[in-house]
């Protein structure tokens, strides 16, 4: 009977976990193709990130600072009081903003430099075929981006 009910037991824990494990693996994504494994990084630095316009930005900061407001239902003073300490915080983050800015771009330009080095070992077909991965990872992102968009399009219809 022991014997039995330990198997039963056994049985259930095996198809449980087996369970679990079909559908973690069918959550996660795709393997890299072969070759993607050790790709260098892609480009990335200052010309990759657009700056928003400042206009863009006030706009965005008043609708959210409306909505707060509206969730918790601030009182007009500690509206004009919370402006207030975020222009404080602002004025002490923005230097430091500056900071990164310009680290990010010693970064870029390290990660430049490594990225020409190391095409400087590749064969000439090494480097077509690298010419080529950088193509259709371009093309990847982009396809995301623009799946990204169509969603933002979707909640707002």
């Amino acid at each position: 009977m022991n014997k039995s009910l330990l198997t039963v037991l056994c049985a259930a824990g095996v198809l449980i976990g087996s369970t679990d494990a079909y559908t973690q693996e069918k959550d996660m994504p795709p393997p890299p193709k072969a070759g993607d494994e050790m790709l260098p990084p892609p480009p990335h630095g200052p010309e990759m990130r657009k700056h928003k316009k400042p206009e863009f930005a006030d706009k965005m900061h008043k609708k959210m600072a409306e909505k707060f407001a509206k969730d918790l239902g601030l009182t007009e003073e500690q509206q004009k009081k919370a402006e207030e300490l975020r222009k404080a915080g602002r004025e002490k983050m923005d230097p430091l903003f500056e900071e990164m800015r310009k680290i990010h771009e010693k970064i870029y330009k390290v990660s430049e430099e490594n990225l020409k080095e190391f095409e400087a070992i590749l064969t000439p077909e090494q480097k077509a075929k690298l010419e080529k991965m950088k193509a259709e990872r371009k093309s990847f992102h982009k396809g995301r981006k623009d799946g990204r968009k169509m969603k933002k399009q979707d909640k707002k219809d």
